[in-house]
């Protein structure tokens, strides 16, 4: 009977596949786990978002804007800019179920959270001050129709480029108020003119946000403008022939 020999050379072929192999699956293994963690990460700065809404309207309330109430409200601002941003990194665009559902949650709150308490800080005429009440039940209203007909918490709000730009407004709305009044002690920076611009942004944002909802054939919380709701309903279409 032949005894089958292995060379020294033999042996390091197979020591190199394994090398090779090893390392493939521990790269794959790797990229896993960093796209599950990534995944958790987003989930995790949505939620802290929703949360944070309460403390903030706590403090609002009860000593207007403070550092403490702003130092948490910028935090759930950011939470904001990054957590889709991960989510779609993590998912190749796609993002994930549980940030689908509580984003637009958690973008309502934080809107009306800023919403209110800058209308009852600013001291702003009774027009106006009517106005923005008119506003916000109009985005409610708006809200409260995307997720009656599409039965999908998704389209409380749209992710439109208008709604993007509406928070970004808020926000310096926000922060231009406290930086003025609260830190310099000085008077008020934030004009009529501009809460005139910010409620005429709500109108508008919302007013699309409307007619997108009842346009829409299905949910669909990142369409970016009204323009592409025939691309968006081909793809409904595509997809139930399929």
């Amino acid at each position: 009977m032949k005894k089958y020999q292995i060379t020294h050379k033999q042996i390091r072929c197979e020591i190199i596949k394994i090398m090779f192999i090893s390392k493939k699956y521990y790269l794959r293994a790797l990229i896993f786990l960093n796209n599950k963690f990534m995944k958790h990460l987003a989930n995790t700065l949505t939620i802290s978002r929703l949360v944070l809404c309460v403390p903030v309207a706590i403090i609002f309330f009860n000593h207007g804007f403070n550092t403490v109430g702003m130092i948490l409200f910028i935090v759930a601002c950011v939470t904001d800019m990054i957590d889709g941003t991960i989510a779609r990194a993590a998912t190749n665009g796609k993002g994930t179920k549980f940030g689908q559902t509580f984003d637009s949650i958690a973008d309502f709150s934080m809107v009306a959270v800023a919403a209110f308490f800058i209308v009852h800080q600013m001291g702003m005429p009774t027009v106006l001050l009517w106005l923005c009440y008119a506003g916000f039940a109009y985005f409610v209203f708006a809200a409260l129709v995307g997720y009656i007909k599409h039965k999908s918490v998704n389209m409380i709000i749209i992710h439109t480029y208008l709604m993007r730009a509406l928070g970004y407004i808020l926000f310096i709305w926000v922060v231009l108020h406290w930086v003025a009044v609260v830190l310099l002690k000085g008077p008020q920076v934030i004009t009529n003119g501009y809460t005139i611009f910010v409620i005429s942004t709500i109108f508008l944002l919302t007013t699309e946000e409307l007619l997108i909802s009842l346009l829409l054939k299905g949910p669909s919380s990142d369409i970016r403008t009204i323009f592409r709701i025939k691309q968006e309903n081909l793809k409904f279409e595509k997809r139930d022939i399929g």
